[in-house]
């Protein structure tokens, strides 16, 4: 194993061997899991790649569980201060030999046969330059949900709508066409990977295995996905760096960008109980109504955001609810 101490994008590591694909795994305060994580990749049908394990300042024993392994092909960088995923993402990025590159977080696993019926659909079609696959969502060794993957092709205006890939830990990328669009956006609290999918899109062609390859763990943990500012301030960002392409891909595109984001702020401003985010999501809604592209959803949510809050967090857990009754309903009956 290689152990490395650096922060920031301009690793600069000197590229000693070469290898088929390069995974990147970042970490904080994972011990335990990214050891699991790591077993996964053991267990892998091909086994032409090199880990890189980014640690981004983490305070347990993550360093001496990775000192355990003895694989030459394991690359351990420590950063100096916590910088967030995106950051820890690129450092990996930036070390990278391979000629792909997979992201793989520290808390999810890899079933065995990922990597090569991944690189089964490059090597059938070289104009292709991501493929995603499906994903197992678990708690533990619970299966919660399946998603399963059905959209391929030119994905910009799909993806513009809302982020059919999902999580890092399912695609797989060529390296040159992430150091064409510089990486993950650091700038972002959340969605760095939606902002990565799009800006990806916009230069490729992305397919997928359909197949759930992935054990992506939902757990109690710290996520970005759980921190509400992270996620208001993120979409905030997004919104506005994507906004103005959305335009130029058309009324209905744009109708769809902002529904997703307006819905997504709405939704954490009645969870948190927030009338300055409720109000953030009028506005956002706004643009559609005056510029066009709206629906009626544009127009119901739009109106929510004018219900009194106490009353709006109330409709929004027994919609929850009923939900989830309706699932176990079905669940039971199939």
């Amino acid at each position: 194993m290689d152990s490395r101490t650096n922060n920031g994008l301009n690793v600069g590591f000197a590229a000693t061997r070469g290898y088929r694909v390069s995974i990147v795994i970042p970490t904080y305060n994972r011990a335990a899991m990214v050891r699991e994580a790591l077993k996964s990749l053991q267990m892998q049908t091909i086994q032409d790649f090199e880990i890189i394990v980014v640690d981004d300042c983490s305070e347990d024993d993550t360093k001496s569980v990775i000192e355990e392994i003895a694989d030459s092909r394991l690359l351990y960088i420590r950063h100096d201060k916590n910088s967030g995923g995106a950051s820890a993402r690129n450092t990996g990025i930036c070390a990278a030999t391979g000629e792909f590159i997979a992201f793989l977080d520290s808390d999810d696993q890899w079933c065995p046969e990922k990597l090569e019926k991944q690189l089964q659909v490059f090597s059938r079609d070289s104009g292709i330059g991501a493929v995603y696959a499906g994903f197992n969502a678990m708690n533990g060794d619970l299966l919660l949900w399946k998603s399963i993957p059905v959209h391929r092709g030119q994905l910009i205006d799909r993806l513009m709508a809302y982020n059919c890939i999902d999580t890092t830990s399912s695609i797989i990328v060529k390296k040159e066409l992430l150091c064409e669009i510089e990486g993950f956006d650091e700038s972002l609290p959340s969605c760095q990977d939606w902002d990565l999918y799009i800006r990806l899109a916009g230069r490729t062609r992305i397919d997928f295995v359909k197949e759930p390859l992935v054990l992506f763990q939902q757990h109690p943990g710290e996520r970005i996905t759980t921190n509400n500012s992270a996620v208001i301030r993120g979409h905030l960002l997004m919104y506005d760096k994507h906004k103005q392409l959305a335009r130029e891909r058309g009324k209905y595109v744009f109708g769809k960008f902002n529904l997703t984001v307006g819905k997504i702020l709405l939704k954490n401003g009645m969870i948190s109980r927030d009338k300055k985010t409720v109000k953030l999501s009028r506005e956002v809604l706004k643009e559609a109504l005056v510029t066009g592209g709206y629906s009626p959803k544009h127009l119901l949510l739009y109106g929510s955001t004018f219900v009194h809050l106490a009353l709006l967090n109330m409709l929004y857990v027994f919609s929850k609810k009923r939900a989830k009754g309706m699932l176990q309903f079905f669940g039971s009956a199939s």
